[in-house]
């Protein structure tokens, strides 16, 4: 559930544009110092760090990048690596783990953000109004 929720996440801010910063996209970045507790790159293995910087490239300090990189990896697990697949650990409870342990407060700060801009939509009712998360 959590990591459904924060591909939902990704999937929603990534109709923001990055131009205009509307208000959903200012807030999910404002939550920035605290959700990622600095710059994301400084947690992640080297390795990694390499995959990823083969697709795109990515700000850092970014929460709507660091949610795209989640994203991606969890949609194309089985396509990464095995070094890499090693580092998250299996899918959900091991990647899970990965980004939790890097990100303790990451899940919550999305989570405020989205409750207060996306509560409505239907794609993220189920994560408001459902007692399972």
């Amino acid at each position: 559930m959590r990591l459904s929720f924060l591909r939902d996440s990704s999937d929603r801010v990534e109709l923001e544009d990055r131009e205009t910063f509307s208000a959903l996209l200012t807030a999910l970045e404002g939550t920035s110092p605290v959700a990622l507790g600095g710059k994301w790159d400084e947690k992640m293995e080297p390795p990694f760090l390499k995959n990823i910087g083969h697709y795109r490239r990515y700000r850092f300090d970014s929460v709507r990048d660091l949610l795209r990189v989640m994203r991606n990896k969890l949609n194309h697990y089985r396509e990464l690596p095995t070094e890499i697949q090693k580092i998250l650990g299996t899918v959900p409870e091991g990647f899970d783990g990965y980004f939790r342990s890097r990100f303790p407060q990451l899940l919550i700060e999305v989570y405020k953000v989205m409750s207060e801009h996306c509560k409505d939509e239907d794609c993220f009712r189920k994560y408001f109004t459902s007692s399972e998360f």
